[in-house]
């Protein structure tokens, strides 16, 4: 049973972060050398903020709905900071529920499966600037990033609501 407040304080923290970032990005002048290292680093945060998100939401609904060593047992499958590409989103959810699996994938297709593609960019992307490879990212582009993650972390939000 779920008694805490949903979404939790760490998905609320986590949203508040990155919302503070991108205001941050959005206000910083693009002419400035700083300007496309922050660019980056949103996109960074931005992915481990889609990453720490289905994470809890996954392992909340795990615990809401299960006893405790089956909790703990289920639980400790997450944690490992596993790439968030929309195979491997997919992949979970249909761990879960078949049906969810499908409505999920069915999100990430529409319109000409653009959701997909900038998640699947956004990971690629990160990946690159994490492990060193200069990677030129406008900073239009790493906010526009932002909205598609928030569209995929809402719906595990919703889906996972562990109440």
């Amino acid at each position: 049973m779920w008694n805490e407040a949903w979404p939790s304080l760490e998905i609320v923290n986590l949203n508040n972060s990155l919302k503070a970032l991108q205001t941050i990005v959005e206000d910083h002048d693009p002419s400035e050398p700083a300007s496309a290292e922050l660019a980056r680093f949103l996109v960074v945060r931005t992915c481990g903020y889609l990453e720490r998100c289905v994470e809890v939401c996954c392992v909340s609904y795990v615990r809401s709905k299960s006893d405790t060593r089956s909790s703990s047992f289920g639980a400790s499958w997450f944690g490992t900071g596993a790439n968030p590409s929309p195979g491997a989103l997919i992949k979970l959810v249909s761990r879960f529920d078949a049906d969810w699996a499908r409505d999920f994938e069915s999100v990430l297709s529409e319109r000409d499966e653009v959701l997909k593609r900038e998640i699947a960019f956004l990971v690629d992307i990160r990946n690159k600037i994490s492990h060193g490879r200069s990677q030129n990212i406008g900073k239009r582009k790493a906010l526009d990033l932002v909205g598609y993650t928030r569209t995929v972390a809402d719906w595990f939000v919703r889906q996972f609501d562990p109440r």
